[in-house]
């Protein structure tokens, strides 16, 4: 009985000791992807206002391909990171240049933690996407 009450709090242990983990290492990627942004100029909301689970593909489609130019822009790529699963985190941006009519959002894409890509945006149907790169 003992041995079973031990084996019993030992996976308890075990289980909030990797929930904290996983806790502290999405802040971690949550501050970086902030940073990512940040250092390209832009001013963004204190949280993310949106998160998405996201596969980068192993063979680009004309999406990609097109999505990918425009981290090119920016100094960046994601042909490296095909195939990963990653996270997409969009912030609101507070210091887009021009009134848009509309809100401008950053996306950026963490892969294994880190920040790869990102991009600047609307959701409109007559909106725009942008590198990160200030207009």
């Amino acid at each position: 009985m003992k041995r079973k009450i031990s084996v019993i709090v030992t996976i308890f242990i075990v289980t909030a000791v990797v929930g904290v983990f996983k806790a502290f290492a999405e802040e971690s990627e949550i501050e970086k992807s902030r940073k990512f942004i940040e250092n390209y100029g832009w001013r963004i909301s204190e949280e993310y206002s949106d998160s998405a689970n996201i596969k980068i593909p192993l063979i680009f489609d004309e999406v990609y391909k097109s999505y990918n130019i425009i981290q090119n822009e920016a100094g960046l790529d994601i042909e490296p990171y095909r195939g990963m699963d990653g996270v997409r985190y969009t912030y609101e941006v507070l210091n887009y240049p021009m009134e848009v009519g509309e809100k401008v959002f950053a996306n950026v894409i963490c892969i294994k933690g880190h920040p790869v890509a990102g991009d600047i945006m609307t959701v409109s149907i007559n909106g725009f996407m942008h590198s990160l790169k200030r207009p």
